[in-house]
C-alpha cells in the first residue's frame, strides 16, 4: 500500500513540474525542417509594404487635375457604396415566399 501511495505522489509530482514547465529544459524537442533551413540562411531585411493606391493618378502628383481626376474616382467609389447600401436596405424588406417540398 505505501508504494502505491508513494508512485501516486511521483506521478502528480512529475506533472506538476510538466504542467509548470519546468521539465521542458530537459525534454528533446524535435525542430521542424524550415527552422533548420532558415538557420543557415541570412537574415532578409523586413520591410513594411507601400499601401494600396486605387486613384488613377499617382501619390506623387499633387496637380489641380490630378486632385480633380481622384475627387471624381472617390465619387465613383461613394456612388456605388450608395447603390450597395440602397440594396441591402431594401432586402431588409424583403418577404417570405412560400415553397412547395
Amino acid at each position: 500500500m505505501k508504494w502505491l501511495i508513494g508512485l501516486v505522489l511521483v506521478v502528480v509530482a512529475g506533472a506538476g513540474l510538466w504542467w509548470s514547465g519546468l521539465l521542458n529544459q530537459y525534454l528533446p524537442t524535435a525542430k521542424p525542417q524550415v527552422a533548420q533551413q532558415t538557420a543557415t540562411t541570412t537574415p532578409q531585411q523586413q520591410t513594411t509594404p507601400a499601401p494600396i493606391n486605387d486613384l488613377p493618378t499617382q501619390t506623387s502628383d499633387t496637380s489641380d487635375a490630378a486632385m480633380a481626376q481622384d475627387t471624381a474616382a472617390v465619387d465613383a467609389q461613394m456612388q456605388g457604396l450608395q447603390n450597395d447600401s440602397a440594396s441591402i436596405d431594401q432586402s431588409f424588406n424583403d418577404k417570405a415566399t412560400a415553397q412547395e417540398y
